[in-house]
């Protein structure tokens, strides 16, 4: 594995290991407990508190290079490349108090607000052996009324004071040389001005990390012209964005640290069971009772980016005063406002961080859900039928596709580096090009709900550097008894693919009878992916389990044992993050253990496709991997890798469906087979067209053809995979000669 920060060096040349220059920001988190957290979304109340602390982060530098002429240069370079992310996390005291942070790592920088005693944390901040860097409303280093880069910087050069002794002096040297050559960034007119909304905010940000500060004319005024003014400024600010990554453009670097999704399609949502609670044994007055139910009528309708009464018992429950009396916001509108503008902020970290576009969605996406349930339920359904699923496919994929606003898909059709998806609707069906997204683009999802998990998901992590190496041994947890039916597959699966990876790849299989093998299985293994196989399930209102040889267990629970979680995990499972189901999925509870990146799965999975599906896999990383490598000299991203994969599965479901119905043979089948594996590996960026093209020339009529597509993709599990968490961020990279390579690159030609 390649530690990020060893590809860094100094203006000498040499590596500076002994002290590093990433600033921290931290903020305490005095209320973590979910049954603390904020009722619509889960969110704990105090980083809703705090959400001006976040925003102000936002406009921080990175690192404290990052402001220098000669960083300045290459700042968005480094932030389009995924190098410089703006790092801030929220963290209880008992874990912020449990270790003291090291001389070498001396630029973290605590935020204190208005509800934090700074006698709480008195002790644990004169433990240092440096001054820690304070900001508070009093009794700190810095406070928020003179806060500015120059008192910062005043901060940091103590610190490198204190520092004397601790640390080699030609770091501190360094240091003190890049924090006295920190230079306020040079102001740019973007040309025009907006009305500050939350729905802008993340482009915002990621318009001031550009050197655009002045961008703000008053509040956003038209609030009850439907959507057309919101969706006006969303697409202005988001070309504006994009101008920007196409005036930086790809670098030489990139080949290497590779770019992050330039676009974002980000959905807030509420809990489902906020909207189907009966509050018939609820401890309410009977006034209250009816006012929580008008307002959360006004939520369930709510379609664009505000929330409208329909009636004048709804506009008074909602402001909870007659006309001329003084207006009392009902506490679930102000808590909502609340956690959207934490929420807003949190994406916001992340677009300023990459300079990426983020493109707010209406709320109509989230109304989608039941014709989602629809389409779900002729998954689990006993008796279906092709055409069926087909139909209830095509509705899910209408209403998906209409709620989104028209505006917005040339910005989706034109992403060339991936589409993250920050919501919990299913926008991977949306229709792009006749196609669902999911199939035309690289698409990683990051939950919205619960809220906190949402957190830990979308703040920016430093990329993990990989090699092919560290794949050379994949784990795979087994919890199919011998007399399950299903248990052969994977074994007649891996006797077809297994030669041609088994000189690369060594597959290690667990037993896992129950939780204490299971926790024990990861714990023995330092390897990069693990592997699930055996049966999920997800109960209604109940936390999805997964079934092991002697029980079930939730995977939530397993937050509070110690155990190592490979970064990449494959769950080859049953209803793993469920279409119809809540929250409490067994993909979001092995992203809260720990996982970078999970593959979840929306329906029940056919078993012969799920084990073909993973010796493929394992094929892909042993042998396309490295031939793409070479082919395209540069490092793949795991959501490209596994992009690739889905994409590739589908090609055969739809091979296979041709040939069934007796449109190909055995040869047409192999030379389309052919084509549509060069144009999906090849980097065609529309594969599917060309592989219709190839059928069309074969005779094949061409609106049969794309039919039959359709219908291949409503049956497909290519559908039912999500890329959960941030595959982006997992970059795999040759094992020969990658480090100086790319640090020569780095170097010379950002």
């Amino acid at each position: 594995m390649i530690n990020t920060f060893q590809s860094q060096t100094t203006d000498s040349g040499k590596d500076l290991y002994d002290l590093l220059w990433d600033i921290a920001y931290v903020i305490p988190v005095e209320d973590g407990d979910p049954y603390e957290a904020s009722l619509l979304q889960g969110f704990a109340r105090s980083l809703m508190d705090n959400a001006g602390i976040i925003h102000l982060i936002n406009t921080l530098p990175s690192d404290i290079w990052e402001l220098t002429p000669e960083g300045q240069k290459i700042r968005l370079p480094r932030r389009m490349s995924g190098q410089a992310p703006v790092i801030w996390r929220g963290q209880s005291p008992r874990a912020l108090k449990s270790m003291i942070t090291p001389p070498v790592v001396p630029f973290l920088v605590l935020f204190l607000g208005r509800e934090h005693n700074i006698e709480t944390y008195r002790d644990w901040i004169d433990a240092h052996s440096f001054p820690l860097t304070v900001v508070a409303e009093k009794g700190g280093t810095i406070t928020y009324e003179e806060f500015s880069l120059e008192k910062l910087k005043e901060a940091f050069l103590n610190i490198c004071d204190a520092l004397k002794g601790q640390v080699k002096p030609d770091a501190l040297e360094i240091a003190r040389t890049h924090l006295g050559n920190w230079r306020e960034p040079e102001e740019r007119d973007l040309g025009y001005k907006v009305g500050g909304h939350n729905a802008i905010a993340p482009n915002l940000s990621a318009l001031y990390a550009a050197g655009y500060h002045n961008t703000i004319d008053g509040r956003f005024t038209q609030i009850d012209e439907g959507i057309a003014p919101y969706v006006e400024l969303i697409v202005q600010t988001t070309r504006s964005v994009l101008m920007e990554r196409e005036r930086i453009g790809e670098r030489a670097a990139n080949k290497y640290f590779r770019r992050p999704p330039s676009v974002n399609l980000f959905a807030p949502a509420v809990y489902p069971h906020f909207h189907e609670a009966n509050l018939t044994n609820a401890p309410l007055l009977t006034e209250e009772k009816r006012r929580f139910l008008a307002v959360r009528r006004v939520f369930q309708r709510q379609d664009g980016y505000g929330l409208e009464a329909s009636t004048q018992a709804q506009a008074k429950a909602i402001l909870g005063a007659e006309d001329g009396e003084e207006t009392r916001l009902h506490p679930l509108i102000s808590e909502r406002a609340a956690e959207l503008r934490l929420a807003t902020e949190c994406v916001s970290t992340l677009s300023a961080s990459e300079v990426s576009a983020v493109i707010r969605l209406p709320n109509s996406v989230n109304r989608t859900s039941g014709q989602v349930r629809q389409f779900a339920q002729h998954y689990h359904a006993k008796r279906t039928t092709d055409k069926k699923r087909l139909d209830a496919f095509k509705k899910a994929q209408s209403a998906i596709t209409a709620s989104v606003p028209t505006e917005f898909f040339e910005f989706v059709e034109e992403a060339e580096d991936g589409i993250r998806l920050i919501a919990d609707a299913h926008l991977e069906w949306m229709n792009v090009r006749g196609l669902p997204l999911c199939v035309q683009k690289d698409i990683s999802r990051i939950p919205v709900t619960p809220g906190n998990l949402f957190i830990e998901q979308v703040l920016p992590k430093e990329n993990l550097h990989l090699t092919t190496s560290d794949f050379e041994e994949i784990l795979i947890l087994s919890a199919l008894r011998n007399d399950d039916p299903i248990s052969m597959y994977f074994d007649k699966a891996f006797a077809i693919f297994e030669p041609h990876f088994a000189d690369k790849v060594c597959v290690r299989t667990e037993r896992i009878r129950n939780e204490e093998d299971l926790v024990a299985a990861l714990n023995s293994y330092n390897g990069s992916l693990v592997i699930f196989d055996g049966h999920g399930g997800h109960a209604k209102g109940k936390p999805a389990e997964l079934q092991l040889l002697e029980e079930s267990i939730d995977i939530w629970q397993l937050q509070r044992k110690r155990l190592r979680v490979p970064p990449i995990v494959i769950l080859s499972a049953c209803d793993t993050h469920a279409a119809d189901r809540n929250h409490a999925s067994t993909a979001n509870g092995f992203l809260a253990i720990g996982a970078r990146t999970v593959l979840g799965s929306v329906f029940p999975i056919d078993a012969r496709d799920a084990a073909s599906f993973i010796a493929r896999l394992l094929y892909r990383v042993a042998e396309f991997v490295p031939a793409s490598h070479k082919v395209f000299n540069q490092s793949l991203t795991w959501m490209e890798i596994m992009g690739g994969m889905i994409r590739m599965q589908l090609l055969t479901d739809f091979c296979r469906r041709l040939k069934s119905k007796g449109l190909i043979d055995q040869e047409t089948y192999r030379a389309v087979h052919l084509a549509g594996n060069l144009a999906i590996n090849g980097g065609d960026q529309w594969p599917y067209e060309t592989v219709v093209a190839e059928l069309s020339d074969r005779g094949i009529d061409e609106k049969r053809a794309w039919h039959e597509l359709r219908s291949a993709i409503a049956n497909s599990t290519a559908i039912s995979y999500l890329q959960m968490g941030c595959p982006e961020t997992i970059i795999v990279h040759p094992d020969d000669g990658f480090r100086d390579e790319a640090r020569a690159e780095t170097d010379t030609n950002q």
